[in-house]
């Protein structure tokens, strides 16, 4: 499968769930690095590098990735377009645990 492939997958499944996306398309006027599509899932600022299955994340891919975790956005690498329903799966979850906490308090 190609990456092209996957990112019409994850992008038909972006488009279902109503999220605000854009495909980043690399040039000499942009950092480089940059995750494939960055996307704003329930007030996340999320970056999905595309890769197939056998492909392999360069050093600065990595390093952006890293970055926005760091800064509280939520970035990763998908495979298919199953490893984003887990990811923002996992990042709903996550968001309603913290929501349920802080009504708590």
């Amino acid at each position: 499968m190609t990456e092209k492939t996957i990112e019409n997958q994850i992008k038909r499944y972006l488009d279902r769930l109503g999220v605000w996306y854009m495909k980043v398309h690399g040039s000499m006027y942009q950092k480089a690095g940059v995750p494939d599509i960055i996307a704003c899932i329930d007030s996340v600022f999320v970056g999905i590098e595309i890769k197939r299955p056998d492909g392999k994340v360069s050093a600065l891919q990595q390093l952006n990735i890293d970055e926005i975790n760091k800064n509280g956005g939520c970035a990763f690498v998908a495979y298919s377009v199953e490893d984003v329903q887990r990811k923002i799966a996992e990042l709903r979850h996550a968001l309603q645990l913290s929501k349920g906490h802080l009504e708590q308090k």
